[in-house]
């Protein structure tokens, strides 16, 4: 009889090779999708930061202002979400800072608003204080000192929002 030789072959079957593309198709999606689900997680908490900042400089702006000034002009009611605040200066300048509902900006300039401060803040209070600190008033010529609210809404929690609160004393009574 004679022997049947087998020739050793080398190389990969069909088989092995679908089995191999079939999990290297399953370990690149997988490492896709995890690798997007954290750039979205990364791109959300950046927008929440963004927002949070743009408070922070817009309440720092404007006690900053306050601060400086010599007296009040004109300045909303606590009541009212888009507020807005005329203090006057040492230099004569009439600093004017307005809160614009329609795009949730907060507008600044000297004489008028014409100038974006910050943006993405959803309502803008004043509160204005007697020199006791204490008894709120809303006679402009008794404000000796103010609380400024700015609140934004962050896109990653439905429903969540943030207010920055600062006080500030106007500085010449």
């Amino acid at each position: 009889m004679k022997r049947l030789d087998r020739k050793r072959r080398f190389g990969v079957t069909l088989l092995e090779v679908i089995i191999a593309s079939t999990i290297l198709t399953t370990v690149v999606s997988s490492v896709t999708i995890l690798l997007r689900s954290g750039r979205d997680a990364w791109e959300a908490n950046n927008n929440d930061q963004a927002r949070l900042e743009a408070a922070h400089a817009t309440v720092r702006h404007i006690v900053r202002r306050v601060r400086q000034a010599t007296s009040v002009v004109a300045m909303s009611g606590p009541s009212d979400d888009s507020g807005s605040i005329s203090v006057l200066m040492e230099s004569g300048d009439t600093y004017v800072y307005d809160h614009d509902s329609s795009d949730d900006t907060v507008d600044f300039g000297v004489t008028t608003a014409a100038s974006v401060l910050g943006e993405n803040i959803t309502k803008l209070k004043f509160t204005g204080y007697e020199a006791d600190g204490t008894t709120s008033t809303t006679v402009v010529g008794d404000v000796q000192s103010i609380k400024v609210e700015a609140e934004v809404q962050l896109p990653r929690a439905t429903g969540g929002t943030k207010t920055v609160t600062s006080w500030a004393w106007i500085r010449t009574w």
